[in-house]
């Protein structure tokens, strides 16, 4: 009787298993955003502002913290990314965003106040997005969440 059930259990463990297309040690290229701009960032990938060569911004995606509740499936929380940013100034100054106590985790249409190159810019955490590819039946990896921004420049 034992050997059955643990050849069922092995079998649907098989089955459960899907290989996922995303190669985690793999980083993703930098971009270059313009400022009142939105752009999009995926896990440990960066955006300079207003130009790669010279940045007056980096601003990178350093952590995505998520929950994932599939298409047809009642959860108690739905799917949401939360990312943890770390901007650096022309000078070189980091600070990781949010930057709160106790921690709060940062939301879709939050604006966040950024201090870098002696003046104030203003950060907008616009939407996530989950990459296409992903099917209803994954249980998505966090370089699949497109989480896009906004750095509006003072005048």
């Amino acid at each position: 009787m034992k050997l059955p059930v643990f050849l069922l259990l092995t079998g649907l463990g098989l089955g459960a298993c899907h290989k996922s297309d995303v190669k985690p040690d793999e980083q993703p290229s930098e971009i270059a955003a313009a400022f009142d701009k939105d752009f999009t960032l995926h896990y440990q990938q960066q955006a300079s502002l207003p130009t790669q060569q010279q940045p007056e911004l980096t601003v990178k995606l350093d952590e995505v913290a998520f929950t994932y509740c599939p298409p047809n499936a009642k959860c108690l929380v739905g799917t949401m990314a939360w990312p943890t940013l770390r901007i650096t100034d022309a000078q070189g100054q980091t600070q990781v965003l949010p930057q709160v106590t106790p921690p709060k985790n940062l939301l879709p249409n939050d604006t966040l106040s950024v201090r870098a190159n002696g003046r104030r810019y203003l950060l907008t955490y616009v939407q996530w997005q989950l990459d296409k590819q992903v099917k209803e039946y994954d249980n998505p990896t966090k370089q699949q969440f497109g989480l896009t921004f906004r750095v509006t420049k003072p005048n």
